[in-house]
């Protein structure tokens, strides 16, 4: 299934694009606030996944600071 994302400020918009969407038999659904910023987060921590940034000596370099720490 594929979708398509409208940003509109505008909810007279919206509504008429919905319903047209409709009119066509598509299945549509608009996003709260909360529900993008949700989206949005899941995006970046999979774009910035630490298991494929990491670099082996600066975590060493960092536990090896722990235990002079402590």
């Amino acid at each position: 299934m594929e979708s398509i994302i409208i940003h509109s400020s505008n909810k007279k918009d919206l509504d008429l694009l919905q319903y047209l969407a409709q009119e066509m038999g598509l299945e549509t659904q608009i996003l709260s606030s909360f529900v993008k910023e949700d989206i949005a987060l899941m995006k970046a921590i999979q774009e910035n996944d630490p298991a494929e940034n990491l670099n082996v000596e600066d975590a060493l370099a960092y536990y090896q600071t722990l235990d002079k720490a402590k």
